[in-house]
């Protein structure tokens, strides 16, 4: 036989989540001191700052990575372009020395 325990069942995961929400955020009509107030707005800006810090230092990053990227593809399309040229010249030599040969 089944049986509905104390209504858990009743609850969506949706309403779970708000009240279990609710509980974790401080209340706005808790009456805290002035001082614990003032220390959770200074640790809010501290952490403003240091998630701020870390966006730049990653963006920072981010740039050197895609510069080094960009810098080295230059470079491989360089050499591509440098051997190419010269397999072409090397071809052009070694065809008008066969052709030199066949008439000669």
């Amino acid at each position: 036989m089944l049986t509905n325990t104390s209504g858990i069942h009743n609850l969506t995961g949706y309403q779970a989540q708000l009240n279990i929400s609710n509980t974790a955020k401080p209340s706005s009509h808790a009456t805290g001191s002035p001082v614990s107030n003032r220390k959770n707005i200074n640790d809010t800006v501290n952490i403003s700052n240091k998630a701020r810090d870390l966006q730049q230092v990653y963006q920072r990053e981010k740039t050197e990575v895609e510069q080094n990227h960009t810098n080295a593809t230059q470079q491989l399309e360089r050499e591509y372009l440098q051997e190419k040229s010269r397999l072409e010249k090397e071809f052009s030599r070694k065809k008008q020395d066969l052709e030199i040969n066949i008439y000669a």
